[in-house]
């Protein structure tokens, strides 16, 4: 699926989408990574690009503080994807886990490893209610000027 396809797909209101997609305006949040065939990530990322909800529902008082804004204002807090994202990646690993989905690696020591730009989201997870599976595995993601990803586990081996 390409860049902009995906970006068609996750904001669904055209003004609010970004007019041109350049690589350098983008910085990976996570990356997920074990799977053991291609299907299996297709699987994971057609779960996970589904539009989300937030890690927990808004309390009456952001309710109202979130009518009072500009409508600018507005239009900026629902382009703030990044929790929705999160939180929908969360739910489809606990929803794989639940209903033994294929895409689960099997083996001796199944895992799947989530490198994380900012570990912190890993707490928020957890903080709203959702358990990371056992065969999910957090690592910290090293990147080099916001985007350019330098881990060695992540790196292809030519055959």
């Amino acid at each position: 699926m390409s860049a902009t396809s995906f970006i068609n797909t996750q904001i669904t209101n055209p003004a609010l989408r970004p007019t041109v997609i350049r690589p350098d305006h983008w910085t990976p949040l996570v990356v997920a990574s074990g799977f053991e065939s291609e299907q299996a990530q297709a699987d994971v990322f057609t779960l996970a690009a589904q539009p989300g909800h937030p890690l927990t529902p808004k309390t009456a008082q952001e309710k109202r503080e979130y009518t009072l804004l500009t409508l600018r204002n507005k239009r900026l807090a629902e382009m703030d994807m990044v929790e929705r994202q999160i939180a929908q990646l969360a739910r489809s690993f606990v929803y794989m886990d639940s209903v033994g989905s294929k895409a689960i690696p099997q083996g001796e020591s199944p895992k799947i490893t989530l490198f994380w730009e900012d570990s912190d989201w890993i707490q928020k997870v957890e903080s709203a209610g959702l358990k990371w599976p056992q065969w999910v595995e957090h690592d910290k993601l090293d990147l080099k000027r916001g985007n350019m990803i330098t881990n060695k586990e992540l790196r292809k081996t030519l055959p």
